[in-house]
């Protein structure tokens, strides 16, 4: 209950003070999960829905909305939008880091875009890394198995004086291939190279400077079709995928006295991508301005402005084109937010933030939070509502896809084309929460909520008139085009517990809920089509970690997600262990099984003209040294 979090209010609150779905991942949780990417580790979470397409592609999603292009989950790393204004999504291949660098992982449920702004729709992933001070030393680590064939990390904290700290490091790893539907190897391989450095530094007594950066690449393949929607005549093929980034970040943070706080953020963000025959891009600026002030003994205010700017786009390709192929976009932010003690056991936050984007002008994101922490009960009773936009993005605006082609007669085939909308509304939600945390004993804890979740102007492909264009073959093309001719009323609820069963060994389960009501407008039912992707309706999750002595540690993982019948992808039960052994007091040798229950298993299927792949039973061998 007196655990801290920054990501629901952009300042740091205590859990029993939060009026939110929120759950911590610490860094003994990643360090015992087994791990060895950010996808996997997300799977703790309950409500998180994480989907592996092949070797090198996940899809990532919170209460539902799960594709391959998830678009309703922002995801920060240190304050960084992880996501890429081409779709509004995120390229989880691009985010691997030294899982032994992160702090916590705060992930919140429900929509954030009160102080994080658009996108923040369904949850907020918020990735914070140690700073430089807490990793001072060596580490080298190696490993390798039956999946991820090979992993090396080296890294080095150092100082510069007494009040400066750095970091760097290099790692690099090759994933081999998954698993054809016959079982066969497939082709979608995967290497990367990645490396960065953190440095901070403390100014004066009130003042303190982070700045971090790094470089990636990675290189692998991917198995494609010739059509983004499946028919019987898809030809299948290998391509090459290969993608090269980086980001350089400054924070300057100025602590006030009575505990006000002034904050000033840049970064800057690139990648290159080849991917389905087209070369992708992004080049993206961002400042960020934070004032946390106090008035009186009753309020507590945030606020703060943004500006961004990206260029973003890709080359015209066989299949797929934006129209105009290059683009920059302004964003331009502010934020007001003030937590009121209305007693001393009731506290209520109010806030909105208004945006300006260059598809649909103003929006406001409202929330009202209530939390209701009796003193000296170890519980606390919460309420919120929000609304939230999921802006367009380059892809629904200008997008160009050939989705598939086929004969239809002796000279003639039907083409599916799709067109986007510069047109388009942006998608809304209106969220209403209740939830419940208590520390029911010293070994026992409980964190439970409920959601109502109310959205507007979802995107659709609806069709228009038929185009016949002679030739040899005669073609006819149905175009498709995007429009906000869609709505949904979901509700759920997750609940996690946390149960010290012994002085050595502790249980975590949790379980989420979702029902899902996704329907077209009556303008569009009789042949449109809707884009909401997977709904787990049922997820479950059930985590020990056991000492079995001072030096060697049993963690099992269990995990259930049910099938989806709409979009026909399958259920699955995943058991993960991991055992690990101190060797002295600088090395820890461990070794971990993933997917043990079955040779493999599908967790998603194909992505967009992706062809998915199976994920196969692993071994993995590991050894840490610090120095």
């Amino acid at each position: 209950m007196n655990l801290k979090v920054t990501s629901v209010s952009k300042r740091e609150q205590s859990l029993a003070h939060t009026a939110a779905a929120v759950f911590v991942i610490g860094a003994e949780d990643i360090r015992r999960s087994g791990a060895i990417n950010l996808p996997d580790v997300l799977r703790m979470v309950p409500g998180v829905d994480v989907e592996q397409i092949d070797a090198n592609s996940w899809a990532i999603s919170i209460r539902g909305f799960n594709q391959g292009y998830s678009d309703k989950v922002l995801v920060l790393i240190d304050g960084r939008t992880a996501y890429t204004p081409v779709f509004s999504g995120v390229y989880w291949e691009h985010l691997d880091m030294p899982l032994e660098d992160i702090e916590r992982i705060e992930v919140t449920r429900g929509p954030g875009a009160m102080v994080w702004g658009a996108n923040a729709v369904n949850g907020v992933i918020d990735i914070i890394t140690k700073s430089s001070k807490n990793t001072q030393g060596g580490l080298v680590t190696a490993g390798g198995g039956s999946a991820t064939n090979g992993l090396g990390l080296l890294q080095y904290g150092g100082s510069g004086g007494q009040t400066e700290t750095y970091r760097a490091f290099a790692k690099g790893f090759y994933v081999g291939n998954g698993a054809q539907a016959d079982g066969s190897a497939a082709d979608d391989h995967w290497q990367r190279w990645h490396g960065g450095f953190r440095s901070d530094w403390d100014p004066s007594s009130r003042d303190s400077v982070a700045i971090e950066g790094d470089l990636f690449l990675n290189r692998g393949r991917q198995t494609a079709t010739s059509g983004f929607v499946s028919t019987p005549y898809d030809l299948s093929f290998n391509q090459p995928m290969e993608d090269t980034g980086g980001s350089l970040l400054a924070r300057w943070d100025h602590h006030l006295a009575g505990g006000s706080e002034t904050s000033l953020h840049a970064y800057y963000d690139t990648y290159r991508r080849t991917d389905f025959g087209t070369h992708q891009g992004l080049r993206s600026f961002d400042l960020d301005f934070q004032d946390h002030v106090t008035a009186g003994d009753r309020n507590d205010i945030v606020w703060g402005f943004g500006y961004r700017t990206s260029t973003a786009g890709l080359t015209p390709g066989i299949w797929v084109q934006l129209r105009p192929a290059w683009k920059t976009d302004q964003l331009f932010s502010g934020f007001l937010q003030d937590e009121v003690r209305v007693s001393g056991s009731l506290w209520l936050t109010l806030g909105c933030k208004l945006e300006h984007d260059a598809y649909t002008g103003f929006e406001p994101e409202p929330s009202l939070r209530l939390a209701w922490a009796p003193e000296g009960s170890r519980q606390t009773v919460w309420a919120a509502a929000s609304r939230a936009m999921r802006q367009p993005s380059r892809l629904d605006a200008s997008i160009w896809v050939n989705m598939a082609t086929m004969p239809i007669a002796p000279g003639m085939v039907e083409s599916l084309q799709l067109f986007g909308n510069p047109h388009l509304k942006a998608e809304e939600l209106r969220d209403y929460e209740l939830g419940y945390r208590r520390e029911i004993s010293p070994t026992l804890s409980l964190d439970a909520d409920v959601y109502y979740s109310v959205y507007h102007h979802l995107e659709a492909m609806i069709p228009e008139l038929p185009i016949v264009v002679p030739g040899n073959p005669v073609q006819t093309i149905v175009p498709f085009e995007f429009a906000n001719q869609s709505h949904a009323d979901n509700y759920g609820g997750e609940v996690s517990v946390n149960w010290k069963a012994a002085r050595r060994w502790r249980i975590s389960p949790g379980y989420a809920y979702l029902r899902d009501n996704v329907l077209l407008d009556p303008a569009a039912q009789q042949t449109g089509m809707t884009m909401a992707g997977t709904f787990r309706r049922n997820m479950l999750q059930v985590r020990s970690a056991l000492d079995l002595s001072r030096r060697t540690e049993f963690d099992q993982s269990l995990y259930y997600a049910a099938g989806d019948a709409s979009s026909g992808v399958p259920g699955h039960t995943r058991l993960d262990l991991r055992l690990s052994r101190k060797l002295g007091e600088s090395v820890v040798a461990s070794v971990a099984g993933q997917n043990l229950l079955r040779p493999r298993t599908w967790e998603y299927g194909n992505s967009y003209g992706i062809v998915g792949t199976q994920v196969e039973r692993s071994v993995y061998g590991q050894v840490t040294w610090r120095f």
